[in-house]
């Protein structure tokens, strides 16, 4: 299914940057998703949190505490996407 593909490519892009990883607007702009509804609320939502991540990468890495925060707020993203999928019927 074509969704649910694109959805693990963002929950995979989410779970290596909240690892501690990095990730770069190209890899962001790759990213392809779809979705209904509240699903795809969240996955616009981190697609600009990710791409805010990626843009802030130097204050990241000056300020430790903006670092955690932003991941902080990715991993409240991928807690809603998953929330989301799994209330999601399967077709």
């Amino acid at each position: 299914m074509e969704l649910e593909r694109d959805v693990k490519e963002m929950v995979g892009a989410l779970m290596r940057v909240l690892d501690g990883g990095e990730i770069s607007t190209d890899e962001i702009a790759d990213l392809d998703f779809g979705g209904d509804g509240a699903l795809l609320l969240s996955l616009n939502e981190a697609f600009i949190k990710l791409l805010e991540f990626a843009h802030d990468r130097e204050p990241r890495l000056k300020d430790p505490a903006y670092d955690r925060e932003m991941r902080e707020q990715l991993q409240q993203g991928l807690n809603a996407i998953v929330r989301l999928c799994h209330r999601t019927p399967k077709a």
